[in-house]
């Protein structure tokens, strides 16, 4: 059992937090802490033009919405909203945190994936801690 798990949370129509969330519950251990993390990418400045006024704003407070109600679920949960690249943020804020384990979701990999690599496969390669990919 772990006592300190990670769960990135993408909210997109790819991904689908409820078994990351489902695992982490399982892997718990009494009294764990289990901290969902949001990394919200920059948009590319080209398209911030084209975002109605205050869209930034309106979404981080939904997602945070969402974020807290998820967290409440556990005995000991938390939720942060991070800006950066995924990968990289995630394994900044595991190990920020002392994160044990990582509980993240992936999707079947594309051929620009195989090129680029996704983020779940960043975090597991890079990691200081044990990494669970639910697909």
């Amino acid at each position: 059992m772990y006592s300190n798990i990670l769960v990135p949370v993408a909210f997109d129509e790819d991904h689908n937090p409820d078994a990351a969330l489902n695992v982490a519950r399982a892997l718990a251990g009494d009294g764990a802490r289990v901290t969902l993390l949001h990394v919200m990418e920059d948009v590319p400045a080209y398209a911030i033009n084209y975002m109605p006024e205050g869209y930034a704003e309106e979404l981080r407070k939904t997602l945070e919405r969402d974020l807290a109600t998820r967290a409440a679920e556990f005995d000991n949960g938390d939720w942060a909203i991070v800006e950066g690249q995924p990968g990289h943020e995630i394994l900044s804020y595991a190990e920020h945190i002392g994160a044990d384990c990582i509980v993240i979701a992936s999707h079947r990999p594309g051929f620009g994936d195989y090129l680029i690599g996704s983020t779940a496969s960043r975090v597991v390669r890079h990691a200081k801690c044990a990494v669970m990919v639910m697909r």
